[in-house]
């Protein structure tokens, strides 16, 4: 039992903070990070791996709302709790988000800061010395780039004023033992590109670069303007397939995890002439599952993705996948007899029209993966529409100390008999 401070209406849905723990949950633990409830992003650190397991079976049971006859599988993860990140995304402020007892310390609130944004405040960063998400490798670049900003002459972005130099950096961390960051600033106006190399030059990474975003949006995006360190990418590896990443392109954020997912994808879906992997990113799920058939197609909407998910596919000799850039409801191939098909969308699930080419498809079996289970129970009812039977349902937890849970379903087309 909690009480809570509600600061926001978005959407009819009320969003608040947390003022006070009435009564702790059952078989409590203690949470490991310092900003526990400040920067939101690890909400669950109170509850044990288990117990929080058990919550996301039940959310994926409430947004996908399966059929009676659908064989629901237990949820699935690692036991790794923490240091599984491979990539955080961090802000860059000239405003820091505050506890209630750091008001009444008399804390500042403007300065020169590096964190996550707080909930509900876009002007507004957690500044902290580490992420108990990501590996200590991580950290020790988040803490040389916090040295270089206590020092440097150029101020952080004001999100409000659009003022300021230092906007976002984006760090990446394989299981590989690689490490990347990427800066990304508003336009120079004097020697800051002395700056950056001097700090590229301090940082244990192979790969660090700079991007220059000449607009106002408060997102990590921008034009490449410098190689500071080494090459554009990083290597990643998923079983016998090795994978190149950019500071860009989509990759699941718990590579360990994302195993034991695209194994589970791997026993949802039945091997055939051809895989149509949908919303492929950098081509991990088809490139991983690529054995299993004679030609592999995948669509990606991000360039970027795009240029990696092909490298990739060299790099590993798999020349029999091929990979195309669009969107995927402009740019879905005339169905087979027989295929396969594999999508992992974004968020908001399929879009009408994948969805509705999906429904009426003469397609042999369709695996869906989901980060939001409620897209998929959306998605359910189009495909079901459309003569499709869900017959198998998997939980797989990659986000732990979050709320964030992927589903994959099962769907076939039931034969004549």
């Amino acid at each position: 039992m909690v009480q809570v401070r509600p600061f926001a209406r978005k959407k009819g849905v009320i969003h608040g903070r947390r003022t006070a723990l009435v009564q702790p949950p059952p078989d409590a633990v203690v949470p490991r990070c310092e900003a526990f409830l400040l920067c939101g992003g690890c909400s669950l650190q109170e509850l044990s791996l288990a117990a929080q397991r058990q919550a996301k079976e039940q959310l994926v049971l409430e947004g996908v709302e399966p059929p009676e006859h659908v064989v629901v599988h237990p949820i699935r993860g690692t036991d790794l709790e923490y240091g599984y990140r491979n990539k955080v995304e961090l802000s860059f402020g000239v405003r820091r988000y505050l506890s209630d007892e750091q008001h009444e310390a008399g804390l500042p609130i403007d300065g020169v800061f590096l964190g996550f944004h707080a909930p509900g405040r876009f002007d507004r960063v957690v500044d902290r010395g580490r992420c108990e998400l990501v590996p200590e490798g991580t950290n020790e670049v988040l803490t040389i780039l916090r040295e270089h900003l206590s020092r440097s002459a150029h101020a952080p972005w004001d999100v409000r004023n659009h003022t300021g130099f230092w906007k976002h950096a984006v760090l990446r961390e394989t299981s590989l033992g690689q490490r990347l960051v990427a800066i990304y600033t508003a336009e120079p106006q004097g020697d800051e590109a002395a700056e950056l190399a001097a700090i590229a030059r301090d940082l244990p990474v192979e790969a660090a670069l700079w991007f220059v975003n000449a607009g106002v949006a408060d997102a990590a995006i921008g034009e490449l303007r410098a190689q500071l360190k080494g090459g554009p990418t990083v290597e990643e590896a998923l079983g016998e397939v090795r994978y190149e990443l950019s500071a860009t392109a989509f990759f699941q954020t718990n590579t360990a995890a994302a195993r034991v997912l695209y194994d589970c994808i791997g026993e949802a879906a039945s091997a055939g002439a051809r895989l149509l992997d949908l919303y492929c990113g950098t081509g991990a799920i088809g490139l991983y599952l690529a054995d299993r058939y004679e030609q592999v197609l995948g669509i990606e909407l991000n360039p970027d993705a795009v240029d990696d998910a092909r490298r990739n596919a060299l790099r590993s000799g798999r020349e029999h996948v091929r990979i195309l850039c669009g969107k995927v409801e402009d740019t879905l191939p005339e169905p087979r007899e027989g295929d396969v098909a594999i999508v992992d969308p974004p968020r908001v699930g399929l879009h009408p029209k994948a969805a509705a080419w999906l429904a009426q498809a003469p397609i042999q079996e369709l695996v869906y993966v989901a980060c939001h289970p409620a897209s998929l129970g959306r998605d359910r009812v189009i495909l079901e529409a459309g003569g499709w039977h869900m017959t198998d349902l998997w939980s797989v937890d990659l986000f732990p100390q979050t709320g964030h849970v992927e589903a994959i379903g099962r769907f076939v087309r039931p034969s004549d008999d």
